[in-house]
């Protein structure tokens, strides 16, 4: 679509329905470098309770205002079948989730008096660095923590997590890309040195952007050294996975540490060992971190000499070392067992083998946990949810023969906002058990 000329009256490029054809609303606002979108009847409802984005079936005409080329990233307005407008956002035509909203009918001034994307996104970042602020972020405790969370903090598709004095931006859509320059300058607007701009290797090819890249802006360190609850970390900016480090569990790791005195606690799947470090600051009596990564298990160790902690750190799969325990006496048991593992369910083909596969895992973590010891199991598979979780964790125990009691089912930490009707948002989901034998 592409170069595409602007249609004749009466017609529209994009998608159409296949039957009951949407007439052409009239009186159509158009922009120069701007479409405008006309929803199919029903569609609008998701629009007006705040949810994000719009799927391509959703869409009756795409309509390009003066010189403008409908290709991924293009600036659009959104409108209902009787052009009553509803949102600001750009368009993928390229993508099944064809709008991402970065303003819906009430944020902005009437329609013809349309923002520019960089205004927005400028906007965006401003008012997400407030709310950390009213937060309490940055503090003495925390100097690593998430800026602004995409769809949550009206962005979709760029991901800013600040670390000391810089920032990491993670881009996954062709309309940040496109802006990516004022998203640096508001950035640097708030005092961060230096900014990193990052597209990840496994964005989805329908957004062209450059997979794996990086553009470094200002002064950017090879390692810059945090505060995440306390715990001082190493941070590579940009390197490894996410944009260095995983802030999300700031708050999980803090209320499972409130459990951790005296007691042997099992961090599997420990990434960098943020459970394991905040029980061992908390008064573990002996803690084990345990990740598949060598480069994991290296980092786990230097966090624990960084902060005087005494931490082991074991290299392997985290299952079998799981069901060593869980086929060992109850004395030799941990007292609390966190499982962490690597989202399995990617994409919606995959869930049913992804609940499988994490049934089998907290079967085993159940049976490894001591006589009224506790569980905690995460899941970051957004497709899995949270009912769905913790059923999933009941027929775990059943097959474990455990009796469990769930304490609290927890989230992303508050610096990661959802908007409440985009439940595609909140996909990090904590439980807490108390695990006992069957009587």
């Amino acid at each position: 679509m592409a170069g595409r000329p602007p249609p004749r009256k009466g017609h529209s490029a994009g998608p159409r329905p296949k039957a009951d054809p949407v007439p052409l609303p009239g009186h159509l606002p158009t922009w120069p470098q701007a479409v405008s979108i006309v929803l199919r009847p029903g569609m609008a409802t998701p629009v007006l309770a705040g949810h994000p984005w719009l799927c391509s079936g959703a869409i009756a005409h795409v309509v390009p205002g003066p010189d403008t080329a409908v290709e991924p990233g293009v600036r659009c307005g959104v409108f209902d079948p009787y052009a009553r407008w509803l949102g600001l956002g750009y368009y993928n035509p390229q993508s099944q989730i064809a709008v991402r909203l970065v303003a819906h009918g009430r944020d902005v001034l009437e329609p013809q008096q349309l923002p520019t994307l960089e205004q927005i996104a400028a906007e965006r970042v401003t008012a997400a660095a407030s709310l950390r602020r009213d937060l309490g972020l940055p503090s003495t405790d925390t100097t690593a923590f998430r800026l602004t969370n995409a769809d949550g903090d009206l962005l979709p598709g760029c991901t800013v997590d600040q670390y000391g004095d810089g920032a990491v931006v993670q881009v996954t859509s062709a309309g940040i890309w496109r802006v990516r320059a004022a998203i640096v300058a508001a950035l640097r607007e708030l005092g961060l040195r230096w900014v990193c701009v990052r597209v990840p290797s496994d964005i989805h090819p329908s957004e062209g952007l450059p997979a794996g890249s990086q553009e470094p802006h200002g002064a950017m360190p090879a390692e810059v050294e945090v505060r995440l609850g306390g715990v001082r970390f190493v941070v590579e900016p940009g390197a490894g996975q996410k944009t260095g480090l995983y802030c999300d569990q700031r708050e999980n790791h803090l209320a499972v540490a409130a459990l951790a005195k005296d007691r042997f606690v099992v961090d599997a799947f420990c990434h960098v060992g943020g459970f394991g470090l905040q029980a061992a600051k908390a008064g573990a009596r002996q803690v084990l971190c345990i990740d598949a990564s060598q480069r994991a298990v290296d980092a786990v160790l230097r966090h624990a000499e960084l902060n005087d902690l005494p931490v082991q750190a074991q290299c392997g799969e985290a299952i079998h070392a799981l069901r060593a325990f869980a086929d060992g006496p109850d004395a030799d048991k941990p007292d609390i067992v966190i499982v962490d593992p690597p989202k399995f369910a990617t994409k919606a083909a995959a869930l049913d083998g992804a609940v499988h596969k994490y049934q089998a895992l907290n079967a085993v973590a159940v049976a490894a946990v001591k006589d009224g010891g506790w569980l905690v199991s995460c899941s970051c598979s957004g497709l899995l949810e949270p009912p769905a979780f913790v059923r999933m964790i009941a027929l775990a125990a059943q097959q474990a023969g455990r009796t469990v009691q769930l304490l609290a089912l927890r989230g992303a930490s508050a610096d990661h906002p959802t908007a409440p009707a985009h439940a595609e948002g909140r996909y990090l989901k904590v439980a807490i058990l108390r695990v006992t034998a069957r009587a």
